[in-house]
């Protein structure tokens, strides 16, 4: 078997390249088709394939997805009830699409909130509690901590202090 970068053997880096033939084809793009409730599970499953980076990729795996077997239904449906996501049929599926509350509130949250590797953090460090390497009161604070920045940033960036009067 040969080695597949035998083909490029002949190109440097840097070198200049000459197009032989180019060519304009009007076409449109379409945005991926919406989830069904299987495929969002399966995805919520292998999340690793959303990680940023390898070492992102490889601490999803290590949690095996975001949440258990037993509550990617649970967090689906609990999205549902909050309005966030709402099922719409088409042919024989149903199909999940995000509401315009759910958007809105999406647009407001911080990137670190949104980002799939932030689940997988929380994971690893709720099953480090329950295996007993860390401590339950430990956590507790990182996440106030957390919390507490998170609100501070996001009232700052709007000018407003968080006891409800606005910066001057």
């Amino acid at each position: 078997m040969s080695d597949p970068t035998d083909k490029f053997a002949g190109y440097k880096t840097g070198a200049v390249m000459y197009a032989v033939s180019a060519k304009i084809e009007a076409k449109r793009t379409s945005p991926p088709s919406p989830y069904t409730e299987d495929e969002l599970m399966d995805d919520m499953l292998s999340a690793h394939k959303f990680g940023r980076n390898d070492r992102e990729r490889e601490m999803l795996k290590r949690v095996q997805g975001i949440g258990t077997s037993r509550t990617r239904g649970t967090i689906i449906t609990n999205h549902l009830d909050r309005d966030l996501i709402r099922r719409v049929k088409k042919g024989k599926k149903h199909q999940l699409h995000i509401t315009d509350f759910g958007s809105h509130l999406l647009s407001q949250l911080p990137d670190s909130l949104k980002s799939v590797s932030m689940t997988a953090l929380w994971e690893l460090a709720l099953a480090d509690v329950a295996e007993g390497r860390a401590n339950s009161d430990l956590l507790k604070q990182k996440i106030s901590e957390m919390v507490k920045r998170l609100l501070t940033e996001a009232f700052a960036s709007r000018g407003v202090l968080p006891t409800g009067g606005t910066q001057r």
